[in-house]
């Protein structure tokens, strides 16, 4: 991540929710509705998109439900009962990124045939909302009392983030950065592993460096992708904001699955 606005939205972000999922979900909630609303804002300028405002609702509104559907799903985390359906809070998400996918079209639709971009203003809309949606997988860890996890993952991602600053010279130094950026994201774990606290729970250290390692790469594939005009810059500093902040609501997710699946 070459652009300063972008490293140091993605790092901050990750830090935050990182840390607020230590505090617990409420914590985790207000974080995680700040992440959706700061990528909402910036992701149709970033598409060059028409309509803005509407498919800013729709994203802001798809979000900001998923984020409220984990936080309030019954019986999902330790000690909380029987489960509603199924035993993952993976459900509530993809119900509000059903419907999201379903306002994105109603939105082309009301727009009229012969508007400019339908086609891609929706298919644009379509993976906002999914990726939108996915930071409300930072509350899910939160509700599974996976703080130490979140915060380990959250120091990495803001990590790799920043290594992406670093001047390195012109011939491979892409190639230089994303390597440090990952390096970076799997020694976070290993170096909090033998300093963590006891009352702030146990840091799963395999989980950690596996979801590091994810977060690390996303971010790394977030900077390589990042459009621009020609000039190494995103389009505007709304957008450059939701590109940082746009992989650290994925890696949330992500580092659901690893949880869930990998042993602690």
């Amino acid at each position: 991540m070459k652009h300063p606005l972008l490293a140091t939205a993605a790092a901050i972000t990750a830090v935050l929710v990182g840390a607020a999922s230590l505090g617990g979900p409420w914590f985790s909630v207000g974080i995680a509705a700040v992440l959706v609303i700061a990528a909402a804002l910036g992701w149709p300028q970033m598409l060059g998109a028409p309509a803005r405002k509407s498919l800013t609702a729709v994203l802001g509104v798809s979000g900001l439900a998923a984020v409220g559907a984990v936080s309030l799903w019954p019986g999902q985390g330790p000690g909380e009962g029987p489960t509603a359906f199924g035993a993952s809070l993976i459900e509530p998400i993809a119900v509000c990124v059903a419907l999201g996918v379903v306002a994105a079209f109603m939105v082309q639709l009301f727009r009229g045939s012969g508007s400019p971009q339908r086609l891609e203003s929706t298919a644009g809309t379509i993976t906002g909302v999914v990726v939108i949606c996915a930071g409300a997988g930072w509350v899910a860890l939160a509700r599974y009392d996976a703080g130490p996890l979140a915060l380990s993952v959250g120091l990495s991602v803001a990590l790799a983030a920043l290594a992406g600053l670093v001047p390195f010279p012109s011939r491979g130094g892409r190639g230089l950065a994303a390597g440090l950026s990952l390096v970076l994201a799997g020694v976070v774990p290993l170096v909090l592993e033998p300093l963590w606290p006891a009352s702030w729970g146990v840091l799963p250290l395999p989980a950690a460096v596996v979801a590091g390692l994810l977060g690390g790469l996303v971010l790394v594939l977030t900077g390589r992708t990042a459009p621009d005009r020609g000039m190494g810059r995103p389009l505007g500093n709304r957008a450059a904001v939701a590109l940082g902040v746009a992989p650290v609501a994925v890696v949330g997710l992500l580092t659901y699955f690893v949880f869930r699946i990998m042993p602690v």
